[in-house]
């Protein structure tokens, strides 16, 4: 194991005691509102693209599946869902979470996939290879995932994405511009890449959510003015977004 994965799974093992939605996205959100927004937007830009895909009743890969918070609603919908994660704490957590549904959880080195070639109907990826700092790291995983996806299956990716690549997080992450992200998917090889803006990490409605100020039945108008505020202004100068990126394997 690198000191890169050490760090990185020490990182996600410490978090893992934390609420198990805490865990793999706002760990400072203390009342858990902005997390449920936030996973509810990640939920549904799954839900519908895979739909969209006609991915149905398939074997979906939840890559850097954590506490397992994306993979229960794909059960739900009737997906076959293989998580897997470089952290054994958190997959804890999503074993619980998904027994009942029947999910399935190995634990990886995070460098790699022991996932036989073509064996995958879809895969889906909620801000994981951003904490793959090192882009030879990150496209040989991308390498990897795309030769265990059939022909024609679909990745679907939300990662975050700034107008030049900024290091954050004590260097743990890496934010990179969607033009480098789309560089890795396609220097992986794949085909049709394409990317849209799902959100703007300073929304001014963010901060209003996680006080709860902002009541849940306004939550689907945010996210559809979210959705339209990426499209008319893409990635801000100031800020980082969190972009979809949908790329098909050849």
């Amino acid at each position: 194991m690198t000191d890169a994965t050490q760090r990185q799974r020490s990182y996600w093992d410490g978090l893992a005691g934390t609420d198990r939605d805490a865990a793999v996205i706002d760990p400072r959100d203390r009342r858990g509102l902005k997390n449920a927004y936030l996973a509810g937007t990640r939920d549904q830009v799954f839900a519908r693209t895979l739909a969209a895909h006609g991915v149905e009743r398939a074997v979906v890969l939840d890559l850097g599946a954590g506490t397992g918070s994306a993979a229960l609603p794909l059960l739900m919908a009737g997906q076959h869902v293989l998580g897997v994660d470089i952290s054994l704490a958190l997959l804890r957590h999503a074993q619980q979470r998904c027994c009942a549904a029947g999910g399935l959880f190995v634990l990886t080195d995070g460098r790699s996939l022991p996932l036989h070639s073509s064996c995958l109907d879809a895969a889906v990826v909620y801000v994981v290879l951003s904490y793959l700092v090192d882009d030879a790291v990150a496209c040989s995983l991308l390498e990897n995932l795309r030769g265990a996806l059939k022909p024609g299956a679909v990745l679907v990716m939300i990662e975050q994405a700034r107008v030049r690549r900024l290091y954050c997080e004590e260097g743990l992450k890496v934010q990179r511009s969607i033009a480098e992200w789309k560089g890795l998917l396609q220097q992986a090889g794949f085909a049709s890449v394409q990317s849209s803006v799902v959100r703007h990490g300073r929304f001014p409605a963010t901060p209003l959510i996680k006080l709860g100020l902002l009541p849940r039945f306004l939550w689907p108008a945010m996210r559809r003015l979210e959705v339209m505020v990426g499209r008319l202004f893409g990635v801000l100068p100031w800020d980082y977004a969190e972009v979809r990126f949908v790329a098909v394997a050849p």
